[in-house]
């Protein structure tokens, strides 16, 4: 069985492993990122600090006394963005994403948000089926270039 709570901060090992996993997927950065590593710090302190400011929240999936998943919430007046929804890989395609998803939007509504919104990845097909069947909708097009060599 699967529980959704509040993330408690006090430097959980086992959220920043999770955060860090999330880190390395999205940026598809080599499985060897270090602890040390400024950009997955930077990352750490953001999405921890959404939930200390007092301007959103983290939530945690666990089964089994284990963090299997997390999602992070902003909000500001009427409007929410889910910011991050993590689910480890053994564990996804089983209603633990849907279950993080729909607590975060009853966290959102009760914050009195009308609206939430969030950024996927172009290519990440997966991403995309799983919050289409959510019905959100693609809302506006981020174009980037690389201005390297």
């Amino acid at each position: 069985m699967v529980t959704i709570k509040r993330y408690e901060s006090g430097g959980s090992k086992a959220f920043h492993r999770l955060a860090t996993e999330s880190y390395i997927e999205q940026t598809n950065e080599s499985a060897s990122v270090t602890a040390e590593n400024p950009a997955l710090q930077a990352y750490l302190e953001h999405i921890v600090a959404i939930q200390a400011g007092g301007k959103g929240l983290i939530l945690v999936a666990e089964q089994d006394n284990k963090l299997v998943g997390f999602g992070c919430l902003q909000y500001e007046d009427t409007y929410a963005f889910l910011s991050d929804l993590y689910v480890t890989p053994g564990k996804r395609s089983q209603g633990v994403g849907s279950l993080l998803t729909e607590k975060l939007e009853e966290q959102a509504r009760a914050m009195g948000a009308d609206h939430i919104a969030l950024r996927v990845a172009a290519d990440n097909t997966a991403s995309r089926g799983f919050y289409d069947r959510k019905q959100y909708q693609e809302k506006f097009v981020v174009m980037a270039k690389s201005l390297g060599d």
